[in-house]
């Protein structure tokens, strides 16, 4: 950013505030917020760019505009170069990183100053330098919401998405984690490119990071993703399926018709409200699921089950359940999770019996009735 000199004499940073007395202070001061946002990018997790803010309150860009315009009319051997290119920062509304609102925070340690007169000591002009009580204020309470919000391991988002191609002999599952376009029922929609640095960072021709689970489980991963992209419709993923018991199941499953929902576990990095949605630009992802129930939990509500067809695809799954239990030759594991699902279709399609879900009523007014009777005997003796 160049130094230009200002009519008054004086030197300013870019567009900043005309408050250094040489070039050569005002050069310090850019080398020290250089240096200051280069140790900020080398604190970023896994080399991803950090998210920046600037809702600090306008109160906070007042204080910081007071002290610059003191030290230009007045002079001052106050505070750092740092400090004043933070006043420059606030006073210019420029978006700042998480480690600078951290040390804007973690100058409250010098409130007991900032009373002080600008003409009678450094206190209280460095105070409002950093942005004065509103500022300091936000930068505690902001770094707190930051901090809350990435202490969540991650983010689900479930979707309705049948494996695309299986190759049982050679192991290989292709399909979709996730798909572009779609609102899901929390109003947010993923857009083209939210993948894209992850792939490039973390996919299987970098780091080979991103896994392939069941479940969202850890302890149950399914095989080695090969093959890692966006396309037109989503993100696209071809697997190699391990060896290990899961792994045989898994294939199973698949060639039973039974997986027919994909998930994944991100953070969101970067989104943005629009008319209609939350639109997710950007998340760092860590892996991709395929799904055997809608969590790993029985009680866990089914939603957007809105139509009597509905009803009926949900009947002929549990049908298929049925068949692969009876046939398969899986782990007892595997069928746990295969009544997992069961329950849960039951429960969905005794609540839709039962309640006037939509608008559309069964043919000649009779009550539709669970179709798992077969699972009874097995469901009470789990």
């Amino acid at each position: 950013m160049p130094i230009y000199r200002c009519d008054n004499g004086k030197y300013r940073i870019g567009d900043g505030e005309c408050v250094f007395t040489s070039r050569a202070s005002a050069e310090r001061a850019y080398a020290a917020y250089l240096a200051e946002e280069e140790e900020d990018e080398n604190h970023d997790e896994e080399h991803y760019k950090e998210e920046t803010y600037n809702d600090y309150p306008e109160a906070a860009t007042n204080n910081a505009k007071r002290a610059l315009k003191y030290k230009e009319e007045n002079g001052s051997d106050c505070g750092t170069p740092v400090g004043w290119a933070r006043a420059n920062q606030l006073a210019n509304r420029e978006r700042i990183s998480r480690d600078t609102i951290a040390r804007m925070a973690s100058f409250k340690r010098h409130q007991q100053n900032k009373d002080v007169p600008y003409d009678e000591g450094c206190g209280g002009i460095m105070w409002d330098a950093w942005g004065g009580d509103a500022g300091i204020e936000w930068a505690i309470r902001k770094l707190n919401q930051i901090d809350n919000k990435k202490s969540m391991i991650y983010n689900y988002k479930h979707q309705s998405i049948d494996i695309k191609d299986v190759d049982a002999k050679q192991g290989i599952v292709t399909g979709y984690f996730s798909a572009f376009g779609n609102v899901d029922s929390d109003g947010d929609i993923m857009m083209p490119g939210a993948f894209k640095r992850s792939i490039q960072d973390w996919g299987p021709e970098a780091k080979g990071r991103i896994k392939h689970l069941m479940n969202h489980d850890p302890s149950k991963p399914l095989g080695k993703i090969i093959e890692l992209k966006e396309d037109g419709y989503g993100l696209y993923y071809r697997s190699k399926i391990g060896t290990h018991k899961l792994g045989q199941d898994f294939i199973k499953m698949v060639e039973s018709d039974l997986i027919k929902e994909h998930s994944i576990g991100f953070r969101i990095l970067r989104e943005q409200k629009s008319q209609d949605a939350n639109e997710i630009h950007e998340v760092m992802l860590f892996e991709g699921s395929s799904l055997t129930a809608w969590g790993a939990n029985e009680a866990t509500p089914i939603v957007n089950m809105k139509s009597i067809t509905d009803i009926t695809e949900y009947k002929n799954t549990i049908r298929n359940f049925e068949k692969f239990i009876r046939d398969s030759d899986v782990t007892d594991e595997t069928i746990e999770l295969c009544l997992i699902k069961v329950r849960q279709l039951a429960q969905a399609v005794e609540l839709m019996s039962t309640t006037k879900a939509t608008e559309q009523e069964p043919e000649q007014g009779k009550q539709i009735t669970v179709p798992v009777d077969s699972f009874i005997n097995i469901i009470k003796n789990i």
